[in-house]
């Protein structure tokens, strides 16, 4: 070793980055991923902070009307409906209440019900022989005693008033008022009849059930072959039914003072006649 070598200085390492253990393809995916990391940071930055756009007209519902538009009902709609109702517990029938159809248009009529179900009248049946059978037993009632038409011609029940002439009119039925031999009242006749026809046997049928014997209270028979059964009763009226013939129903709505004794010699007199 020579002087100069002694005392010369040693010379440290170079320190090495840390880069210089990475290779050229290692340095390219890092630098790739640094500038992808900092595109998506500065796009949702640009999301998030961005003003909101302004509205355009185009864009807006349209502006709905808020005006109400009243319909006025027309003369080809249905007039309301007249069914319906309970049968009162101790009525003598339900009947229809002739206020119900005043609300109908005054080109128009409200439609029949029939009187023994209160039901509406189907228009198709055709009653014509049995009504003319009614009108035969009518023309068959004694001469001792007294019967006139209602007047005026509604028949009361206590669901309302139902019109006399359009019930007559229009089924095999009748209503009348009957007087003795001085002129006094009886009471309030309804007489069911039928022709033979089916539809009049149908409807006679149905009248025999809704004022039938077998819920009678009471029964006054003052002789063979003649019989009345007392349906329903309180403090003012009575309702007796009682067969005319074998084609026809007598049911008699009379105050509670009227003596049975003379609906039944009203009745023995008119079944004398009719034939």
């Amino acid at each position: 070793m020579s002087a100069l070598e002694a005392v010369a200085p040693a010379q440290a390492p170079p320190t090495r980055k840390w880069s210089d253990s990475l290779e050229n393809n290692e340095l390219r995916k890092l630098g790739v991923g640094l500038a992808a990391v900092l595109l998506i940071g500065a796009a949702v930055g640009y999301v998030v902070t961005r003003p909101d756009p302004a509205p355009s007209a185009n864009s807006l519902p349209p502006p709905a009307s808020t005006t109400t538009v009243e319909v006025e009902p027309t003369a080809s709609e249905p007039p309301p409906s007249l069914v319906g109702g309970a049968r009162p517990a101790t009525g003598f029938l339900p009947g229809t209440p002739r206020e119900v159809g005043e609300g109908l248009a005054p080109w128009e009529t409200p439609p029949a019900i029939d009187f023994v179900t209160g039901l509406l009248l189907d228009e198709r049946l055709d009653y014509t022989a049995d009504i003319a059978r009614v009108a035969e037993l009518l023309d068959a009632f004694p001469d001792e005693f007294g019967v006139a038409e209602l007047d005026p011609p509604e028949i009361v029940t206590f669901d309302g008033v139902v019109d006399a002439e359009q019930v007559e009119s229009t089924q095999p039925f009748a209503a009348r008022t009957l007087r003795d031999g001085d002129g006094t009242e009886i009471g309030q006749a309804w007489l069911v009849a039928t022709g033979g026809s089916e539809v009049g046997d149908a409807y006679l049928a149905a009248a025999r059930e809704r004022w039938s014997t077998d819920a009678a209270i009471e029964q006054y028979a003052p002789e063979v072959g003649v019989r009345l059964w007392l349906l329903t009763a309180d403090e003012q009226l009575n309702l007796w039914s009682a067969p005319l013939l074998d084609d026809s129903l007598v049911v008699v709505r009379s105050a509670a003072a009227v003596d049975p004794e003379a609906i039944a010699d009203l009745l023995r007199a008119w079944r004398r006649d009719a034939r």
